[in-house]
């Protein structure tokens, strides 16, 4: 090999390797060592109101947090990475009884808002059989969340709300 191809090659090495400890040092700021300081930083770029009632919630590897934004309910999906916390989904301005999402890694993500009528008697919701979980932000907001890893079985989609008897008192 010549010396003009040993730097050529050198160069084009240099700039590569330099490229990435740049995006590396990108990567690191965007991310955040905690949940609530990813939150935060969220916030503080995408949020224009006031924010009301948050709340916090682990499944699996994800810790979403539902929270009142003005006079709606938006979502946040935190993923823990290499460098730390960073949002990877948000849903916004979904008050309607569902939200649907698939992820690339074959997950479904399903959500949504309990009507502001039948929230305080809602215990149990089931979208297609399935039992979501709750997450209840005050007295008169909840969220729903189901994580699935079938999307099959969710062509259609039916939600049930549920009573303490699992009587059904609304569906969608």
């Amino acid at each position: 090999m010549g010396k003009r191809t040993k730097t050529i090659s050198f160069y084009v090495i240099s700039m590569i390797v330099i490229y990435a400890i740049f995006a590396s040092i990108e990567t690191v700021k965007l991310s955040s060592k905690t949940v609530d300081e990813a939150f935060e930083k969220f916030k503080n770029e995408f949020v224009q109101t006031e924010i009301g009632d948050k709340e916090f919630y682990r499944i699996g590897n994800s810790t979403f947090v539902p929270f009142e934004d003005g006079n709606t309910v938006s979502l946040v999906r935190f993923e823990k990475g290499i460098f730390g916390w960073k949002p990877t989904y948000y849903s916004h301005d979904e008050d309607r009884g569902s939200s649907y999402t698939s992820f690339a890694d074959g997950d479904i993500l399903l959500h949504g808002v309990i009507p502001k009528d039948i929230v305080a008697e809602t215990k149990t919701i089931k979208v297609n059989g399935i039992e979501a979980d709750i997450v209840r932000l005050n007295d008169k907001t909840s969220v729903w969340i189901l994580m699935n890893n079938k999307p099959k079985n969710f062509s259609n989609i039916d939600i049930d709300f549920l009573d303490n008897d699992g009587h059904i008192i609304s569906k969608i």
